[in-house]
């Protein structure tokens, strides 16, 4: 692992954590030297940007996918979008001041954290609320949620010259094709509409975020940044939410304010946080095939909590995905050597 991060990248590397892009790349340099000088703690410790970010990545996620659909039920999509906003950009805000984090410098780098706010904050949750709050059930939410590895790899081999083997193709593929099965029996009977069509929007901006972010904002101070972001998407739902909802009033019960608690320090702040740290450590495809494991989980979980018991094709379809992702995170030896 630290090999990897140490040496200069090559034009056919696929190592599964390349250099971050504000490190420099020294050809003649030997790896031995550079091992001492260019690692983060994170890179010294490879079990934290490996198995132990993609396990938080995925608790985190599937979290919110349980946290969401009660918050919805309770309250109003948008006036819950804008107070889970506008909390986590007071509390970010507060956190980048009393540690003298770095803003953004120039011009260009505010429209590029700007960019990603509303993208992959205000786009995707306030489609996927919208979404919920019309009728679609969390399954069909999440599967189109599930669509975005598709499209980031797309983009990543399209926009950012990121290469793909034939493997990786086929196991996101295959993955996104059992996070299908899983959810079948969730959306039988649902009546395709604008109800479905939210969250595929919400896919998209996600989508279109990721590879923002990963081209240039995974440069950004983490906690500036995320701030920034929350505040941007806070500033969006707020008028939305007062046009078409009427106001930004939500019933002020355990219910909600469980759901708010949790989508703010879940979501916007630590899974947020986690999704920072793939997209600078991590290809753009990479980053996001994990959230393929999300939708069977959330699934899962909700068994226990909900009495939602699940079916057989849950069963088979979270084992396809996982062997997919297997797939599609696999990186045969030769491939970085050739």
């Amino acid at each position: 692992m630290t090999a990897h991060v140490a040496a200069p990248p090559t034009a056919s590397a696929t190592t599964d954590y390349p250099i971050p892009l504000a490190t420099p790349a020294a050809v003649d340099t030997p790896a031995a030297v550079t091992t001492t000088t260019t690692l983060s703690p994170l890179q010294r410790h490879p079990f934290l940007l490996g198995p132990g970010l993609s396990i938080a990545f995925v608790v985190m996620w599937t979290g919110g996918y349980i946290a969401g659909p009660i918050g919805v039920s309770a309250a109003n999509p948008l006036a819950l979008c804008f107070w889970r906003f506008g909390i986590a950009a007071a509390a970010l805000t507060l956190l980048a001041v009393l540690t003298r984090a770095r803003w953004p410098e120039s011009r260009a780098a505010w429209g590029q954290v700007i960019a990603t706010g509303l993208l992959m904050q205000a786009g995707m949750f306030s489609f996927a609320y919208l979404g919920l709050s019309l009728g679609a059930p969390v399954a069909l939410v999440a599967i189109a949620n599930g669509a975005s590895p598709v499209l980031v790899a797309l983009g990543g081999v399209l926009l950012l010259r990121e290469r793909l083997l034939p493997v990786q193709w086929g196991g996101t593929l295959l993955g996104f094709a059992g996070l299908a099965l899983a959810v079948t029996g969730e959306w039988t009977g649902f009546a395709i509409g604008a109800a479905a069509l939210l969250p595929v929007a919400g896919a998209i901006a996600f989508a279109a975020g990721t590879l923002v972010q990963r081209r240039t904002g995974a440069r950004m101070d983490l906690r500036s940044g995320s701030a920034i972001q929350m505040a941007v998407a806070a500033a969006v739902t707020m008028p939305l939410a007062m046009i078409f909802e009427g106001g930004l009033y939500i019933p002020v019960t355990q219910t909600t304010v469980g759901a708010i608690a949790f989508l703010v320090v879940g979501n916007s702040g630590a899974a947020a946080a986690l999704t920072f740290l793939m997209l600078r450590h991590r290809k753009a495809a990479d980053s996001t095939r994990l959230m393929l494991l999300v939708a069977p989980l959330a699934t899962l979980s909700a068994w226990p909590l909900f009495g939602q018991l699940p079916g057989p094709m849950l069963w088979i379809g979270l084992a396809v995905t996982i062997v997919g992702i297997a797939l599609a995170t696999r990186h045969p030896r030769h491939a970085a050597t050739t």
